[in-house]
């Protein structure tokens, strides 16, 4: 009789305390849930913003450093006035439309004065959706603004105003304005745009 009392005065848990209990678990459960989860995003978005810009800035170098030593295309025929640098034009020829998404140009690379198809170099943007930025047609850069590449063609640094560039014939150019901007997504929250640009005198026209 007395194992009997005392099992029934031992007190337990009711069915509507067991469903509160449950309740308040999975609303701290959710709440930690939802601080992970916004400290993961905060995180990866940390390290792909950072990848794309250091990207960026390795491709935005290296088009300053081939950019710089672009060589006239008509170096050994002796006649100054056709020392274009870029493609497709003459140095008497208007630059358009300045500034231009694109460029081409021509790098001796190998010292004989001549040009060579492999020494030709284009750059520009591809048609992907986020747009990459190319070099003779091969990806250079990843997650460029769409219209994220422009160059800039200029006389000299104080002249050279993006928002309102010069009218400039190829032969008065000296230097180009190259603006890259790369952008990565963040979700909910829109993508994230970083600018990259820089000024580059050519080393050919300095002379």
């Amino acid at each position: 009789m007395k194992v009997r009392r005392s099992l029934a005065e031992e007190d337990g848990f009711t069915l509507t305390e067991l469903m509160v209990t449950i309740l308040l678990m999975s609303v701290a459960m959710g709440a930690l849930y939802s601080v992970f989860d916004m400290s993961l995003r905060v995180f990866s978005f940390g390290n792909d913003k950072t990848e794309a810009v250091e990207n960026a800035r390795l491709g935005l170098e290296r088009m300053e450093r081939e950019i710089r030593t672009a060589y006239p295309y008509n170096k050994l025929d002796g006649v100054s006035t056709n020392d274009n640098l870029l493609g497709g034009y003459s140095p008497s020829s208007a630059v358009t439309p300045n500034p231009s998404p694109s460029i081409t140009f021509f790098n001796d690379l190998n010292g004989n004065h001549a040009e060579d198809p492999s020494e030709r170099v284009t750059y520009g943007l591809n048609g992907d959706s986020p747009p990459a930025l190319l070099r003779n047609g091969k990806p250079l850069v990843e997650f460029v603004r769409p219209g994220g590449l422009s160059f800039t063609f200029c006389e000299s640094v104080d002249s050279c105003d993006p928002a309102s560039p010069p009218s400039i014939t190829e032969g008065q150019m000296k230097l180009v304005h190259i603006e890259l901007r790369v952008q990565v997504d963040r979700g909910i929250s829109g993508p994230a745009t970083q600018t990259l640009a820089t000024d580059v005198k050519l080393r050919n026209r300095l002379r």
